[in-house]
């Protein structure tokens, strides 16, 4: 018998919530579970970011805040959806389109349950687009400070450390194992030649890699 998996729905309206829960009751394996004090905390967090992106994103990380061990899938997004990355940042660990089948979120929940990630081939796409712009607008400083450019991936890296996530929160955010998140972590504090974390953050605004300062530390 396969294990159950709690399913709790955050955000949207009333229709959608409701449509959702007789997707996900018809379901075997999948239990559907209310925002109170009562309920076990959800393994799963459904968030719609069709409408209102801006909202969505604010409840995804609060959302995280509250329930850190559950994992978040954004629904609604466009394909080429601005906020994108910022969801990836916020830890946001599947993605699905607006024009994506109920079939595909079940998929996605069991694609999670098994310990696997799950985002839409264009998702996909537009995240590495994204990471290419970011390298092209950022290497130019590194380059003129005498430190070796950041890659593509030690850049999101670097953009995670400075929203304060962990390893294990970048490597859900970035779909990648722990181990290749503490090599690229390694490779960022080698670059910018610092030992700490904190102080390769505070390096990165300086040269120009990061733009908004974070009151982290």
């Amino acid at each position: 018998m396969e294990p159950i998996l709690s399913v709790m729905v955050l955000g949207g309206d009333r229709v959608f919530a409701e449509a959702l829960q007789v997707i996900l009751g018809a379901e075997e394996g999948l239990r559907l579970c209310t925002d109170s004090a009562e309920e076990p905390s959800p393994a799963i967090l459904l968030i719609d970011a069709s409408f209102r992106p801006g909202e969505a994103l604010a409840l995804t990380w609060s959302a995280r805040e509250r329930f850190p061990e559950a994992q978040v899938v954004i629904l609604g997004l466009a394909s080429e959806d601005e906020g994108l990355l910022e969801f990836i940042e916020a830890g946001a660990a599947a993605y699905l389109l607006q024009s994506d089948s109920p079939e595909r979120l079940i998929a996605a929940l069991r694609f999670l349950r098994d310990g696997q990630v799950h985002a839409a081939p264009r998702i996909a796409a537009a995240v590495v687009e994204r990471i290419v712009a970011l390298e092209q607008e950022h290497a130019a400083p590194a380059l003129t400070t005498g430190c070796d450019p950041l890659t593509a991936r030690e850049l999101e890296t670097l953009h995670l450390m400075a929203r304060g996530l962990r390893n294990k929160e970048i490597a859900r955010a970035l779909q990648i194992t722990v181990q290749t998140v503490k090599n690229h972590v390694h490779s960022v504090l080698e670059k910018l030649r610092v030992h700490r974390r904190r102080d390769a953050v505070r390096q990165a605004f300086e040269l120009g890699l990061l733009r908004e300062p974070l009151d982290l530390f």
